[in-house]
C-alpha cells in the first residue's frame, strides 16, 4: 500500500527522488501537449530546494517516489496547488487523487483552493473536476500555452 508523507527537500534523497519524478512526469505532459520546454523541466535540485512550496510524496512499498504534489498558501488564506506529478508507470492508479485528498486534509484550515492546468492536458483537468474544482478563467503565459485556472470553493 503506497504511503504519503511530507517531503524534506533538505534531504538529498528526497530532493533527488523528487527531481527524477518531476522530469519523468513532465516529459510525458510535454509530449501530450506538444510543448517540449515546459518550465518544470528546467528545474534543478537547487531550484527545487529553493522553492517555498510544501511537497508531499507518495512512495510505493519499495520506497520509490511514485507521485508528488506541492502547494503554497496565498495571502488570502486560500491554497494553490503548484505542482502535481505521477510517475508514468503509475498513471491511472488513483495516486493523484489520493495526494490531493491528503494535502487538503493536512491543510484543512485552508479556505478554498486554486490550480492551473494546460488546456490540452485533459487528464489533469478531469482529475481536478472530479475533486470539486471548476474552471473559472484562462490565460496565456506564452503564445503556445493556454492555461485554465480551476477553483474549489471552501467547504461550508
Amino acid at each position: 500500500m503506497p504511503t504519503i508523507e511530507r517531503l524534506d527537500l533538505t534531504s538529498q534523497e528526497d530532493v533527488g527522488d523528487l527531481w527524477r519524478l518531476q522530469h519523468a512526469a513532465y516529459r510525458i505532459e510535454a509530449e501530450l501537449i506538444g510543448i517540449p520546454d515546459l518550465p518544470p523541466l528546467h528545474d534543478t535540485i537547487a531550484t527545487l530546494q529553493a522553492s517555498e512550496e510544501t511537497f508531499w510524496g507518495c512512495r510505493d512499498d519499495d520506497g520509490e517516489l511514485i507521485g508528488a504534489i506541492a502547494a503554497e498558501r496565498a495571502k488570502d488564506g486560500s491554497g494553490v496547488i503548484s505542482r502535481m506529478m505521477v510517475h508514468p508507470d503509475h498513471f491511472r492508479q488513483g495516486i493523484a487523487g489520493a495526494l490531493i485528498a491528503h494535502m487538503m486534509q493536512a491543510w484543512s484550515e485552508v479556505s478554498g483552493w486554486e490550480v492551473t492546468a494546460e488546456a490540452r492536458n485533459l487528464p489533469a483537468i478531469a482529475l481536478y473536476e472530479r475533486c470539486g474544482f471548476v474552471a473559472v478563467d484562462t490565460f496565456h503565459p506564452r503564445e503556445d500555452i493556454t492555461m485554465i485556472t480551476l477553483k474549489r470553493p471552501p467547504k461550508t
